[in-house]
């Protein structure tokens, strides 16, 4: 697994260029909250090991064999010879490395996709309230290295060099899902005068359960450029989004069924369904088929609004999960 981040890295990992889960901590890089490291992510002997990708001196570096140049490069050629399409994976409140790491994982082998995980520092410890406000000011401030990440695939992907109708015609599709707060932190990259259309290299942007105010949402998701679709997921009675309106006393664009007005929008409204309840993790904690076909769906570049288990309502301008689908066998 790739890993790109504006974490602070480890002694052991600055020294060595190997360590385990402790690899990156949560504070910002010490080079400043812009500044992203690349890593290569692997179990062994059920055990994380994260070795750095080494950067070029800057005498010997050219744009030929930039770090970032030559892991895309691998990530696509990774994708094509197994298959696979490619998620940006964009994580919420209060993980650390490690948690991140394995959300990323069980992304990666119950979908059967290539995650390439943005982890920025979201667990600093201290009381949960005060934790969830710096939280949300290290969103606002890590947009900027955000946007190095899209901007740097944006422009591999337009180069002369690069055949993207090639990359689609062997079925590999790039694909992006913000999680919880991490749709703050896009948010807020959308608003900034960062933004430059760079997500519209993306098939599917999913915003899943997102951390952001559901009043105005419209505003943004208007400037939000996606190659075909944009999906929101919504649960009601999610329990996460539940504590979050409290701290924000708005209600959450995760969790209500109300002003879903964005025209470029695909809302789609996953309350009552089966097994759903309060779940906020949708994609890993539903044990539930019209739930996993639907986010697989989007991770492989689908129209995931068109699987059998959803039905319009034109009144909430949503796709509203069936509540007799049957969930998934054991």
């Amino acid at each position: 697994m790739l890993v790109i981040t504006n974490r602070a890295l480890s002694s052991k990992l600055q020294a060595t260029g190997v360590d385990s889960d402790k690899a990156f901590g949560e504070k910002q890089n010490s080079l400043g909250i812009n500044e992203i490291r690349l890593a290569h992510v692997y179990r062994k002997n059920k055990k994380w090991e994260v070795k750095l990708v080494p950067e070029q001196d800057e005498k010997e570096r050219t744009d030929a064999n930039l770090p970032s140049r030559v892991e895309f490069n691998k990530t696509i050629a990774r994708c094509k010879e197994n298959g696979r399409d490619c998620l940006i994976y964009v994580h919420g409140f209060g993980k650390s490395f490690k948690e991140a790491l394995e959300q990323a994982e069980y992304i990666e082998k119950c979908y059967n996709v290539e995650v390439v995980m943005f982890t920025w520092p979201t667990n600093p410890g201290g009381f949960v309230t005060m934790e969830y406000r710096d939280v949300k000011r290290i969103a606002l401030a890590s947009t900027g290295a955000f946007d190095r990440v899209m901007e740097r695939i944006g422009k591999y992907l337009s180069e002369p060099g690069f055949d993207r109708s090639s990359l689609l015609s062997c079925g590999v599709h790039l694909n992006l899902m913000t999680y919880s707060m991490g749709n703050f932190l896009l948010q807020h990259y959308v608003l900034s005068d960062y933004y430059g259309r760079e997500t519209d290299m993306f098939t599917n942007v999913i915003l899943c359960q997102a951390d952001c105010d559901n009043v105005g949402h419209e505003a943004w998701l208007h400037k939000l450029i996606a190659g075909q679709r944009i999906y929101v997921t919504i649960n009601e009675k999610d329990k996460i989004l539940g504590w979050s309106e409290a701290q924000n006393q708005r209600d959450r664009l995760g969790r209500t069924a109300r002003n879903l007005i964005a025209s470029n929008t695909i809302y789609v409204d996953f309350t009552g369904g089966e097994n759903v309840g309060n779940t906020h993790q949708l994609w890993g904690e539903v044990d539930h088929d019209t739930v996993i076909s639907f986010f697989s769906a989007c991770f492989k570049g689908e129209r995931a609004e068109e699987l059998s288990g959803f039905s319009y309502d034109s009144r909430m301008n949503a796709y509203r999960i069936q509540r007799d689908t049957k969930k998934v066998k054991q």
